[in-house]
């Protein structure tokens, strides 16, 4: 007489229905997700890389959304791919894969229009922009921490130079609007000052940076993505307000590591070095922050796979 024959058989039948279930969730997973906020109609069309050796001819970045003036609206004009994953995925500069990553190997710019589904959240119309990504181009991703030498942006001894912004003056537009070629107004200085409310201006002479309503969290990122410091910077001010900065500085340029060589008749003449305080010296003395070396822990967007060409509209 076998005493576990009933239960024995019960198990097996247990584990069967349960593997059947398992199995039917797993099938629903992809369905599920294909699911997720799509935007109604989405038109993806290539077009030719930037010359950047000269301003642009047409607007550049990506405009509209919920939260902006044309919120049913989201469009893309001559943006590349690093540049459409960074605002899809909200990632600071730092949290690309560096330059190796398959985004920079490729050189291709895109036109995105988009129609946005009425009564779209962020939320939604963020993962609106995402699936865009994977189902057009057929990314894939994941994230990863990494530890690297960068530097806390802090307080300097003496406190902020700086106070809030006004709560009654608009949003900065620069969120809302393409970078159009508008050429940039001139200061009181004579040194232009960056178009738009919020941006930067790199000058053989010098460099000037104008931010409106930005937080020290985006100020301490936008320190990497201008090239000014060059590591990851993180926030440790504790300054949770909206603040309008004004900083000047001269920019350190790449030093040749050859021998110049010997003008000719056609040498062409030296151009100027910058002149002023480094970003380190001008942050402490204009905005009474400080830059400190320390190592920091990023999260890094990894790119596993991207299409250089969408799937047709």
């Amino acid at each position: 007489m076998r005493a576990f024959a009933i239960p024995y058989i019960a198990s097996r039948m247990f584990f069967s229905y349960a593997t059947i279930t398992i199995l039917f969730l797993m099938a629903l997973l992809p369905a599920a997700y294909s699911e997720g906020p799509t935007f109604e109609v989405a038109s993806i069309r290539p077009v030719p890389p930037l010359d950047l050796t000269r301003p642009p001819a047409q607007p550049v970045g990506c405009a509209g959304g919920p939260g902006t003036k044309d919120p049913g609206r989201w469009t893309c004009e001559n943006t590349n791919l690093a540049n459409v994953v960074r605002i899809a995925f909200d990632l600071k500069t730092y949290q690309l894969e560096g330059w190796y990553s398959p985004l920079y190997k490729q050189n291709e710019y895109f036109s995105i229009r988009a129609k946005v589904p009425e009564g779209a959240t962020r939320e939604q119309f963020r993962q609106m922009q995402q699936n865009l990504l994977i189902e057009r181009f057929g990314l894939k991703f994941h994230f990863e921490k990494k530890e690297a030498q960068g530097y806390e942006l802090v307080i300097a001894k003496n406190g902020p130079k700086f106070k809030e912004s006004d709560p009654q003056s608009p949003q900065d537009s620069a969120s809302e609007l393409p970078f159009a070629p508008s050429p940039p107004t001139i200061g009181k200085d004579g040194f232009p000052m960056p178009p738009g409310r919020s941006g930067v201006i790199v000058m053989p002479t010098g460099a000037r940076g104008q931010w409106s309503r930005t937080t020290m969290e985006d100020f301490a990122a936008t320190l990497f993505a201008s090239y000014m410091a060059g590591k990851p910077v993180i926030d440790g001010t504790a300054l949770k307000g909206k603040y309008d900065l004004l900083l000047d500085w001269a920019p350190e340029l790449q030093k040749s590591t050859t021998a110049p060589s010997a003008p000719t008749e056609n040498s062409l003449p030296a151009a100027p070095q910058p002149s002023g305080p480094n970003i380190f010296s001008a942050l402490q003395d204009q905005l009474g922050l400080k830059l400190v070396p320390k190592k920091v822990t990023i999260e890094i967007f990894v790119v596993d796979h991207i299409e250089k060409a969408p799937t047709e509209n």
